[in-house]
């Protein structure tokens, strides 16, 4: 009997420290999930900021190119006589020689 109790206690030692190794091990894996994690939720969150500042330059991207089409008509407006005199009554208030302007006041 007296045999079996120490290859007992010599076993218990030896399951002690495989537990232990196991532990350490286990806990090192921990870790590194953990880091790693980390490491992919700041990618994932810009990840998701890269794509919001896309769709807002998207949409300023679209917003120009009207506007550049919108501007290219006025250019070309603007190499027409008509459309110059047109201007120059409306927004400079001029008048040919020989006309009078009306001017209507609201009251």
């Amino acid at each position: 009997m007296q045999q079996s109790l120490e290859e007992k206690t010599f076993s218990n030692r030896s399951v002690l420290r495989g537990d232990l190794k196991k532990l350490i091990f286990v806990a090192f894996l921990a870790l590194f999930f953990f880091g790693l994690a980390l490491r992919t939720s700041e990618k994932i969150v810009l990840y998701f900021r890269l794509e919001q500042e896309l769709r807002e330059l998207s949409s300023q991207e679209e917003a120009l190119r009207q506007e550049i089409g919108e501007l290219r008509k006025e250019r070309q407006f603007l190499e027409e006589d008509w459309y110059i005199e047109k201007l120059a009554r409306e927004k400079l208030r001029l008048v040919k020689p020989g006309e009078i302007l009306v001017r209507v006041i609201e009251e």
